[in-house]
């Protein structure tokens, strides 16, 4: 069994048997990382630039704040996006895609055009 760490394409895709499954993410990994509460919310936030935590908050304002604080260390340690401090005073913390999360979007769209279209 492997482990993706974040240099590896950034998704801790627990992968074993074909060689296939050892050089990258398997599908039904990434989904479930898209699907889990509200990491897609989150990732779409994010597509319109930086956000402050409590930007976040309002964005996904029907998310308790301690699943979003986890949400974006999952997301963060996945590659996905990148934790930014900014010195103050007053210390800035903020959160952007990564190339890795901005590659996504296009699919995250997709997604959610087609669930506007027919779910």
């Amino acid at each position: 069994m492997r482990v993706y760490e974040p240099a590896d394409h950034g998704l801790r895709a627990a992968t074993s048997g074909s060689p296939r499954q050892t050089n990258a993410p398997t599908f039904t990994v990434a989904l479930g990382l898209v699907a889990r509460h509200p990491n897609a919310a989150l990732l779409r936030a994010l597509a319109g630039g930086p956000r402050r935590f409590n930007e976040l908050l309002t964005e996904v304002h029907f998310v308790p704040e301690l699943t979003v604080s986890g949400s974006l260390r999952e997301l963060d340690s996945d590659g996905l996006i990148a934790r930014r401090v900014d010195p103050g005073p007053p210390l800035r913390v903020l959160y952007e895609l990564t190339a890795l999360g901005h590659s996504l979007m296009p699919a995250l769209v997709a997604l959610g055009d087609w669930t506007e279209n027919y779910a």
